[in-house]
């Protein structure tokens, strides 16, 4: 099995996306990998690489560039960014991916916003799903406000993401900066390796620059008021791991909700971890991602 992933493009909600292919040739199906906001398809790398070890070889990996990150397009509107936009770009590219391989079962990956969008598209096409992974996913009552704040902290974090500094002197300058700061600093050294790769493009006035800058991302945060979740939950079919750190952001009571409303959950938390635990912990939860994916596959 090759650790280095084929480069292509994938068709979203009308836009172009940047995909990581692993493992094109295996027969079995796909597993079509979402990030969260901010980062970038390249963070999936490490996680996917223990996956297969623990079962999960004979899917071939598909993880997207969300619209507006990494190598995808990037609309210049924040109306783009509602999620329900991010999850019909995951329905659309799921679509490919099945008529790619016909008969052959698709499963889904998804972390915080990227595991909110999936489960919005599983809602949409529950065919489509024989499995499905959601970690530490966004989850919250829509607001009767669309101007009101989406989801807990979400406010904070547009605040906070309009203030980041988005461009570096060097490489070396990005990496020093980024590093020591939470939340990348917890990060897997691997994992915060490959979003350097993916996250950052040389600058026209030299330098590198971030490819989601601080407005988009802000826009992205703001643009999950636009998705109501909850009513397209219940036509889930396919198997599902919930994936949360024990430090997580999941409140207790949407948890037990989604649990409740899905016919067939299993769930781990991953000790010291936060909403971040699939960049913090990828040996952990790849090999417990795997090990679900393989008994999916075998039933």
């Amino acid at each position: 099995m090759s650790d280095e992933p084929k480069i292509r493009h994938v068709e979203g909600d009308g836009l172009r996306l940047r995909a990581l292919e692993w493992e094109m040739h295996a027969r079995s199906g796909a597993a079509l990998l979402v990030h969260a906001t901010s980062f970038c398809a390249d963070a999936w790398g490490p996680l996917w690489r223990e996956a297969r070890e623990h079962g999960a070889a004979p899917l071939r990996g598909v993880a997207i560039d969300q619209r507006g990150h990494g190598g995808s397009d990037a609309p210049d509107d924040a109306s783009a960014y509602q999620w329900t936009r991010l999850a019909a770009d995951v329905a659309a590219v799921a679509a490919q991916l099945a008529a790619e391989q016909p008969g052959a079962r698709l499963v889904g990956v998804g972390h915080s916003s990227g595991a909110a969008a999936l489960l919005a598209a599983a809602g949409l096409a529950p065919e489509r799903f024989a499995a499905l992974v959601v970690i530490e996913p966004v989850l919250f009552e829509k607001p009767a406000d669309a101007r009101a704040e989406s989801f807990l902290g979400s406010r904070f974090l547009a605040g906070a993401a309009r203030r980041r500094r988005d461009r570096f002197a060097s490489l070396d300058e990005a990496r020093e900066r980024l590093r020591a700061k939470p939340p990348l600093a917890g990060f897997d050294a691997a994992v915060f390796d490959a979003i350097l790769a993916g996250a950052l493009a040389p600058a026209p006035d030299g330098g590198v620059a971030l490819r989601c800058p601080g407005e988009r991302e802000a826009w992205c945060y703001e643009g999950a008021a636009a998705l109501d979740l909850w009513p397209l939950i219940p036509h889930i079919r396919a198997p599902l791991l919930l994936v949360q750190g024990e430090h997580g952001a999941v409140a207790p009571a949407l948890r037990d909700r989604l649990v409740a409303a899905l016919p067939s959950v299993q769930s781990v938390s991953i000790p010291h971890a936060t909403h971040f635990a699939a960049l913090e912990r990828p040996r952990e939860i790849g090999a417990a991602l795997g090990a679900f994916l393989a008994e999916c596959l075998r039933s």
